[in-house]
């Protein structure tokens, strides 16, 4: 089993990252991060060619991404939250999932999904109405267009607030119950 995270945060050990440790080191099998800051890709540019092709117009770093999405049996998507949605690097490559939404103009989306994913998401500020909405709206429709199914969120909030994860137990077993079902 290969696990594949999508980590859209800036900061390789803040709450996010802390939270995406806590749920690998629960997840059997073979796992691999994806630092979205680190990656090349440039914006989808709404050409269509995916509404023919299997693949995106655009050779840049993306290329692997679909290869590493095709190999993995869970992917999850990991990211602070930034005014409601993900960071900018993150957002660019979610927007070049475009190929796997037009799976369905193309006639050729799966019927059955094999693939199974979660969503960790932190906010910096004490818990408040819509907190998580857009972001979880927009990482949900994500892992969708990719044919996963999502098995379950992870959103903690006052995130800035907190020194580490251990002085959130019910977050820790929030983490454990996703692993277990991604196991």
């Amino acid at each position: 089993m290969k696990t594949l995270v999508f980590f859209g945060g800036a900061r390789k050990k803040g709450n996010t990252m802390r939270m995406v440790n806590y749920l690998l080191e629960n997840i059997e099998g073979e796992k691999e991060i994806v630092y979205c800051y680190d990656l090349k890709n440039s914006p989808c540019i709404d050409c269509r060619y995916c509404l023919k092709h299997k693949y995106c117009s655009i050779k840049d770093g993306m290329v692997d991404i679909y290869e590493k999405i095709e190999e993995a049996d869970n992917i999850i998507l990991a990211a602070p939250t930034y005014l409601y949605g993900a960071p900018g690097p993150m957002k660019v490559m979610l927007d070049r999932f475009q190929v796997y939404w037009a799976q369905v103009i193309r006639g050729d989306k799966p019927e059955v999904f094999v693939k199974k994913g979660a969503i960790l998401v932190s906010g910096g500020g004490p818990r408040f109405e819509n907190q998580f909405t857009g972001i979880s709206l927009e990482l949900a429709d994500s892992l969708h267009v990719c044919n996963v199914t999502e098995v379950g969120r992870v959103l903690m909030d006052d995130a800035d607030r907190m020194k580490s994860l251990d002085e959130r137990p019910e977050i820790k077993e929030e983490l454990v119950k996703i692993a277990q079902m991604l196991n």
